[in-house]
């Protein structure tokens, strides 16, 4: 049952335009009341060790968020819903520091140039010294900021929830340019964030488009349809392209929900390929291959120049994935359950799992090297760590059946 209503207000339907800064989304009835599939158990072929556990207090506090760590310099930056920012070392997860921003957070953590970016409630962007721990500046945009980009030529961008792109000075916090695309009254719970690849940004919108700006300026440079709205009701006509989008070797790859996977080019918008499917959370592209978490959290892996299916991995439906991230040669997703998911990224097998609490894993973990920093909804905060695998065969991606076992021995 905690499923079902999950997905309710994962498929989000915010109706931001008359809620206005409240930041408190409104959610209908649940687009999926199918029960998510039960976990059967797996053969364990690959080690995954958990390193340290902690906490960063009242975590997500009931509200549906996607509040992620940042990874800087072997510290761990992490932040929950109440507006407490935190800094961990990264190798064994004891606290450095801890300081209240004064806002309810609904996005981040982002940083650089040393300095963290989180985003209110309130619609209000904050910047955080690294060094002193103090707010540099703090700037209103006028909507509740729900996702914010890595900064890049002295600029940060931030994606708010009534649709608008806004590009920051990151010394001074002053706005630079602003650009949107009109958002329908029913969209889906999130916003992309933003990639900046040299002087172009990139991201996706409520209207089922993605779009390119100037960094410089905000100059709209192109726009590509992703999904076209279809059906009698707004419910079927939700389009979000809300998920984690990637641009890599001038190649945009993006899905949207009720629409399909697309790669286009970055300079132009041109499309390459396109792959017919529905995702909310997005993808994560790899040297061969697309990865994607459809709505309905079966995982995939799409070929690279084409955009054909090369597996499908269906035994985690409406169990509310997240988008996959690669770790050490692998691919590992968090559920509602608390549970991560370690998939062969050769055929989608699954080859370990760990359950670390109760309570959701929202956002996709962080990865550096064979490390993996995850953070659930209820504030905890772990780092994992995977070994080598047990077996050459497993080392190959062919790791045997589906469901749960014990980890093998690190």
């Amino acid at each position: 049952m905690q499923g079902i209503v999950r997905q309710a207000a994962i498929v989000g339907l915010a109706m931001f335009a008359t809620l206005g800064l409240g930041g408190c989304s409104l959610f209908e009835k649940p687009v999926n009341t199918r029960p998510p599939e039960p976990l059967k158990p797996i053969k364990s072929s690959l080690p995954v060790k958990q390193v340290w556990e902690t906490s960063i207090g009242n975590g997500n506090h009931g509200y549906l968020l996607r509040l992620r760590p940042w990874l800087h310099e072997g510290v761990l930056y992490a932040a929950d819903q109440a507006g407490r920012l935190s800094a961990f070392k990264a190798d064994n997860g004891n606290q450095l520091w801890s300081v209240k921003v004064g806002l309810r957070l609904t996005a981040g953590v982002s940083g650089g140039e040393d300095m963290l970016f989180v985003g209110g409630q309130n619609g209000k962007l904050i910047a955080v010294s690294i060094k002193t721990h103090g707010v540099l500046w703090q700037t209103q945009l006028g909507s509740e900021v729900m996702a914010i980009s890595k900064p890049a030529q002295g600029e940060v961008v931030v994606h708010t929830n009534a649709g608008k792109l806004v590009a920051l000075d990151v010394s001074t916090g002053n706005v630079i340019w602003n650009q949107g695309i009109e958002s329908p009254n029913l969209i889906v719970r999130g916003k992309t964030t933003p990639v900046i690849s040299g002087n172009t940004v990139v991201t996706g919108f409520s209207t089922g488009q993605i779009a390119a700006f100037s960094l410089s300026d905000g100059t709209p440079l192109w726009q590509l349809r992703v999904a076209e709205p279809r059906g009698a009701s707004e419910l079927q006509r939700m389009v979000d392209v809300s998920g984690r989008i990637d641009v890599i070797d001038g190649v945009v790859f993006a899905a949207s929900y009720h629409g399909r996977v697309v790669a286009a080019t970055l300079g132009k918008g041109q499309l390459l390929w396109s792959h017919p499917m529905s995702s909310y959370v997005g993808l994560t592209v790899g040297d061969k291959a697309v990865y994607v978490t459809d709505s309905h959290s079966a995982v995939w892996a799409l070929d690279l120049a084409t955009g054909a299916s090369l597996w499908k991995q269906s035994a985690l439906r409406f169990r509310e994935a997240t988008v996959p991230v690669i770790v050490g040669g692998y691919l590992v997703v968090g559920d509602y359950q608390g549970y991560l998911h370690f998939l062969s990224i050769k055929d989608g097998a699954f080859v370990a799992r760990k359950h670390l609490t109760d309570a959701a894993i929202d956002a996709p973990p962080v990865v550096r090297g064979d490390n993996l920093y995850v953070q659930a909804a209820d504030g905890t905060l772990a780092m994992y760590r995977i070994g080598k695998p047990s077996t050459k065969a497993d080392q190959a991606g062919h790791s045997g059946s589906q469901g749960h076992s014990a980890i093998s021995p690190f």
